[in-house]
């Protein structure tokens, strides 16, 4: 009897050792004692570097990462209902720990199991931590070795630090919270001003040191090394001029509801071989580059006789890469840059689904002698508001239209010519421009910085700004769907043609890949850490992702 209630006392003691144990473990984790105090130690394989990471900083580093991951799997899902999964292998709408990671997924980002901790069950989550981690530590390694070299925060940086973090707390007081209370609630505890302020200034402090490296390797190439670099790889730096017209075929599967996957797949293969017979018969017309628009011509009426598309306009292709052209299809990019080809060679294409080119060589592939970066101003007299058919649909500009808006943009650039200087072109910008931002304003002066052949800018605007023989001060009237811009060239900002600078940033690039990923590789493989602590971490950080997810939700 007495054995019995002296076990009974000490298991009421115990338990009240553990409930006051619970009850102070509570307190603490409120005010997030446990993500500020407890720090996992990461050693270098090297042996020479050693990092030290809180609760918080695991948090902000995994959040960030997850929050990365999260908006590039929903931008792509806006291309259609399961894009986002499709093109990431991320499901936005799940938790990181919900979502396992397959052999293939595995392989597609690039992380294998061994780096992971060989999990019995890989998820979402491991691959987000171990990102975290080696985010977290090339960063802190890039800061460390910054401040070795004498590299410091320029003023731009340090204002740019101020600017994050007022944006911060601009967000936290609209929602009453104090910043760190936001922090807190965005990426979980221990998350601070000071652990946001941190992790800020190594990033901007590392990618100083790594754009240091980067300048190094670049001095070190040499006029041979870019002369060697493009000799052996031509295709990856020529262009071409060609003429293409393509063919689709139209398919109203309404149409053929009730046939069978038989006469289903032959029905398709009948008008495919019919768009094909098309794409032949255009073909046989085609015996010069003459001869090829005029067939376009034709085409474009025969399909709509009221269409007002240009023929030499829509069927050029002008400074085609191999790159360019493979993405249409593979096979036109290796038809085209053929060491066999002539000018005047011409075939069809078959771009799969009943798709067929009409390809005509203009140029054998020759070199981008383009400036591959420009600055230049602009000028827009846009079209009229283009009127709209009974069906809504807005009814092209009439050659008459596009005379008057030209005639506008003669007048503009007369004006210019009288005082023929860059304050004057500024000034007639903001006089005339309609490239204006939401309160009528002249985007930037008319000024468009950067520019280069990337597709960003429409083809007209583009080709004639970074032509190769553009000079300062250069004017002229270009025409584009939006109306007529008077363009003003400011200056190239590499004087370099972009074959040469093309070829020598492939050079760079590949060095300075094997450099940092070396650096990487001796900062983080085979890292040696508390696997339980981290395991910790990842739990808790998890929860914050699904809470907000949860939010979300609402």
């Amino acid at each position: 009897m007495k054995a019995k209630k002296l076990a009974t006392k000490i298991i009421a003691i115990v338990l009240a050792v553990v409930v006051g144990l619970g009850a102070i473990y509570g307190v603490l984790s409120f005010f997030d004692v446990p993500e500020k105090a407890i720090k996992v130690t990461f050693q270098s394989t090297d042996g020479k570097m050693t990092y030290k990471m809180s609760g918080g900083e695991f948090n902000y580093y995994y959040l960030t990462t997850f929050f990365n991951i999260y908006q590039e799997a929903a931008y792509y899902e806006q291309m259609g209902q399961g894009m986002g999964l499709a093109y990431t292998g991320f499901d936005y709408s799940k938790a990181p720990s919900d979502q396992p990671l397959t052999a293939e997924l595995l392989t597609t980002i690039g992380v294998t199991l061994e780096e992971l901790g060989n999990p019995k069950n890989p998820t979402w989550s491991d691959a987000i931590t171990y990102f975290a981690i080696n985010n977290f530590v090339s960063t802190r390694y890039g800061a460390e070795m910054a401040k070795k070299n004498n590299i410091s925060l320029s003023e731009e940086e340090k204002t740019q630090i101020e600017s994050n973090i007022t944006e911060i707390k601009m967000s936290a007081n609209q929602n009453d919270y104090s910043i760190n209370r936001w922090l807190r609630a965005q990426y979980g505890k221990g998350v601070t001003e000071k652990v946001v302020r941190t992790a800020l200034e190594s990033e901007y402090l590392s990618q100083a040191y790594f754009n240091s490296i980067r300048e190094n390797i670049s001095s070190g190439i040499t006029d041979d090394d870019i002369i060697a670099e493009y000799d052996a790889n031509r295709k990856d730096y020529d262009v071409v001029d060609i003429r293409m017209y393509k063919f689709t075929t139209s398919i109203d599967e309404k149409e053929h509801a009730d046939l069978s996957e038989e006469e289903h797949e032959a029905k398709h293969e009948e008008l495919f071989a019919e768009t094909k017979e098309k794409a032949d018969a255009f073909l046989e017309k085609v015996t010069d580059e003459k001869s090829f628009i005029n067939a376009a011509k034709a085409e474009i009426k025969n399909e709509d006789v009221k269409s007002t598309k240009d023929p030499d306009a829509t069927t050029l292709s002008e400074q085609k890469t191999y790159a360019d052209l493979s993405t249409d299809t593979e096979e036109l990019a290796k038809w085209v840059f053929d060491e066999a080809r002539q000018v005047g060679d011409k075939t069809v294409i078959d771009n799969g689904a009943g798709s067929y080119y009409v390809v005509f060589m203009k140029t054998l592939p020759y070199q981008n002698d383009n400036f591959s970066s420009v600055d230049v101003r602009h000028i827009l007299i846009k079209f009229p508001d283009p009127e709209k058919d009974a069906d809504g649909k807005a009814i092209p500009h009439t050659d008459k239209q596009k005379e008057e808006t030209k005639a506008e943009a003669q007048k503009v650039l007369d004006e210019y010519l009288e005082d023929p200087t860059e304050n004057n072109f500024i000034a007639l910008t903001n006089k005339y421009s309609e490239d204006v931002d939401s309160l009528n304003r002249p985007n930037n002066d008319g000024l468009y910085q950067n520019v280069s052949d990337n597709g960003q800018y429409v083809a007209a605007f583009t080709k004639w700004s970074v032509d190769g023989e553009r000079k300062a001060g250069d004017t002229g009237l270009v025409e584009t769907e939006y109306g007529y811009h008077i363009m003003y060239f400011v200056k190239a900002n590499e004087e370099t043609p972009k074959w040469e600078a093309d070829a020598k940033e492939k050079l760079v690039q590949t060095e300075y890949t094997e450099v940092t990923n070396e650096i990487v590789k001796v900062q983080t493989s085979a890292i040696e850490y508390e696997t339980t602590l981290v395991n910790w971490m990842e739990k808790r950080s998890e929860k914050s992702v699904k809470k907000l997810l949860t939010a979300n939700r609402r």
